[in-house]
């Protein structure tokens, strides 16, 4: 009897990078594993993670489903590939007179002449011969086009020439606005297309390097990516649409609530390291942002989950607000002191001597820095290279890097590029330090925890452990408002609202608020039980915290399936005589036929196909394609006469992804190995 065949869940967090082997048949969770996420090359993280599982469970991996920040981080912090953005059929002065190039993350964009209208027909020819020059401009200083057709959703043929022409001279991926969008808001759709075209060569890297760490350790299951809906495609698709993988953990997060608790109604609460994302899920299914996701500053047309996502972890920094004299905890992540000083003995000695002497450096709060990567890496400038060199030798005080060097202070007060490119990682007092502090968690080393909360208290007059509680109950009380704003809808920091959450909060006195939530809070992440238990208790919400649910981002990356939705159109051609046929518009070359029944029947078919094949692209094993139908009509001059506007058709493909046979039943059936074996 062959063994059953597991698949292998993977999340590369902000702080940790998880683990996760379930089992095909049953779902169930039979091993987990939990490393730092290494950012400044993420397979290395996923490797450690891997080999952390148990060896003989690995060769029966049938599947292998990443969720990854990489796309979120790469648009929040600027760091995509340079593009050139080529429009077609856009109208430059409408552009400009309104300020709309600022929706768009790219400067280098061109304007090509052609397009279609607003049924598909064509407006303008593409002018192919400024294609060719364009390309002869641009080659070698872009990694990737992106091409923007006006009404491109209603007939890609120009931009799909466009391709190829492209494709052809320069050699460089091409990525074309209907791939991404079936909406008519050119500009969004043009800024999605210019995202996806600067992220195609980061996520193509990063996908050769996993499927190398994956092969090294002899998995050679097929690679699925956790689109920011929740739902998963083949690694060779997610190398074409990197895009539609922002918000992929938070995604997984809600799959992985809902496949280890069952619930079809519920608040998941992921707390991490690095953030906490709240999502709410009715009736099974994650609410979804059908205006589109917003990451950064940049607002695209991708179908991703609905949420909301705040700086607090159990690693934030815990500092003092300045003339407030109170705590502060978050935004900023810092590796915390006790963790530090598992790895780096001197740390502790470092911090008694800072303890003992409170003239050293003056700072507020106490602040490490550690090397991550080699010393060459990212040096720019005489202080970089200072710092670099005094960290050669192991993680080292700010007041120590000031001795050295008083510049020091002044560039690591404000953001830097040592920082923000991960070659230099800061330490300092975390909610994880607090719960050292208070004994509720002990995997590290309390004697710096309890350094870090004395300089800390000593500037609040404060024991160590009143710090400690200070910093919990700060963490208790912005995870509150978080809940509370999530499931009021309203406004975060409402008056009232702020008023009635303070007397919740506080408890006792001489009026009391007792708040009730009937939807299940489910706690999840490592520091889910530290945290998010007291904050459900406030709000009188059912609490539920599944086991594993320290890695539920991993459970939900293997637990998703392939959603895949197509829309076509069909469209009334009119004439001043009146309707004089119809026209079939979606992600082809639209068509035109005679009579509207045929050319609604020929958009029944295509919808199908469309979805069900890009299913089965995306990794679907058995398809099921549900379809809806929607009638546009209006109403002619004097309302006696209805007008026939359209037919809108969307079909939805859902499938389980294809696992294939773990590798030893490989070697005895001999079954084709690599990478889509079994597809």
């Amino acid at each position: 009897m062959s063994a059953t065949r597991l698949g292998l869940g993977i999340d590369t967090g902000g702080t940790f990078t998880d683990a996760a082997l379930v089992d095909e048949a049953t779902s169930e969770v039979v091993a987990t594993a939990k490393m730092p996420t290494t950012r400044h090359d993420l397979a290395e993280g996923i490797t450690n993670a891997v080999k952390g599982l148990p060896a003989e469970l690995l060769a029966r991996v049938g599947l292998v489903s990443l969720s990854t920040t990489l796309a979120t981080n790469a648009i929040v912090e600027g760091n995509g590939a340079p593009v050139c953005l080529v429009l077609i059929g856009y109208d430059e002065g409408l552009i400009r007179s309104y300020d709309l190039g600022r929706l768009l993350p790219t400067a280098n964009v061109v304007y090509v002449a052609g397009g279609h209208n607003s049924v598909g027909i064509e407006r303008e020819p593409l002018d192919e011969a400024g294609l060719r020059e364009l390309a002869r401009q641009q080659a070698g200083g872009i990694a990737a086009f992106a091409v923007s057709g006006f009404f491109g959703v209603r007939n890609p043929d120009h931009e799909l020439r466009a391709r190829d022409i492209l494709v052809e001279l320069t050699g460089l991926p091409v990525t074309c606005g209907h791939e991404l969008a079936s909406e008519l808001d050119s500009v969004l759709r043009a800024a999605t297309c210019a995202l996806n075209a600067s992220l195609v060569p980061l996520l193509r890297d990063l996908m050769h390097s996993v499927q190398r760490a994956l092969a090294s350790l002899d998995i050679t299951a097929p690679l699925m990516v956790v689109r920011g809906d929740g739902s998963l495609m083949r690694v060779e698709m997610a190398r074409e649409r990197p895009v539609e993988t922002i918000l992929s953990g938070p995604a997984a997060s809600v799959v992985g609530a809902k496949a280890l608790t069952g619930l079809q109604d519920m608040l998941a609460v992921d707390i991490g390291g690095t953030t906490t994302d709240l999502a709410l899920v009715r009736g099974g299914l994650p609410l979804l942002n059908e205006r589109g996701a917003t990451v950064g500053r940049w607002r695209t047309l991708v179908k991703a989950i609905q949420t909301v996502s705040r700086g607090l972890g159990g690693d934030s920094q815990v500092r003092l607000n300045g003339g407030e004299r109170r705590l502060q905890v978050g935004p900023r992540r810092v590796v915390p002191l006790c963790f530090l000083a598992s790895r780096h003995p001197q740390v502790r000695r470092d911090l008694t001597r800072l303890l003992a002497s409170p003239e050293l450096g003056g700072e507020d709060e106490p602040a490490f820095f550690s090397l991550v990567r080699p010393a060459q890496a990212n040096a720019q400038s005489d202080v970089e290279r200072r710092i670099l060199a005094a960290l050669g030798t192991g993680p080292r005080p700010l007041w120590r890097l000031v001795e050295r060097d008083p510049w020091t202070r002044l560039y690591l007060s404000r953001p830097n590029a040592l920082e923000r490119s991960g070659s230099v990682m800061r330490a300092g007092f975390t909610p994880t330090d607090a719960l050292h502090v208070l004994g509720a968690f002990s995997a590290w080393d309390r004697e710096a925890a309890l350094a870090g909360a004395s300089l800390l208290g000593r500037r609040l007059g404060l024991e160590p452990e009143e710090l400690a509680e200070r910093a919990v109950a700060e963490v208790k009380r912005q995870l509150v408002r978080s809940l509370v704003t999530m499931l009021t809808g309203s406004r975060d920091g409402a008056l009232g609202e702020e008023i009635l959450l303070e007397l919740a909060l506080a408890g006792g006195g001489e009026l009391e608020v007792h708040l009730h939530s009937h939807l299940p809070v489910i706690g999840l992440g490592a520091p889910a039980d530290y945290f998010v238990t007291p904050a459900a208790q406030v709000l009188g919400a059912p609490l539920h915290l599944p086991r594993h649910h320290g890695v539920a981002n991993a459970v939900g990356a293997i637990s998703g399936s392939v959603v895949v939705r197509e829309a076509v159109e069909v469209h009334g051609l009119y004439e001043p005589t009146g309707l004089v046929g119809y026209i079939l518009t979606g992600p082809f070359v639209a068509q035109r036929f005679q009579e509207r029944e045929q050319a609604v029947a020929e958009a029944r078919a295509r919808a199908q196909h469309l979805a069900r094949e890009r299913a089965l692209a995306a990794g679907a094993g058995d398809v099921e394609v549900k379809l809806e139908v929607e009638e546009l009509e209006g109403t002619a001059a004097g309302g006696a006469d209805k007008l026939y506007l359209g037919t809108r058709l969307l079909a939805t493909a859902v499938g389980r992804p294809r696992f294939a046979a773990p590798s030893s039943e490989q070697a005895v059936e001999g079954a084709p190995e690599g990478i889509g074996a079994g597809g």
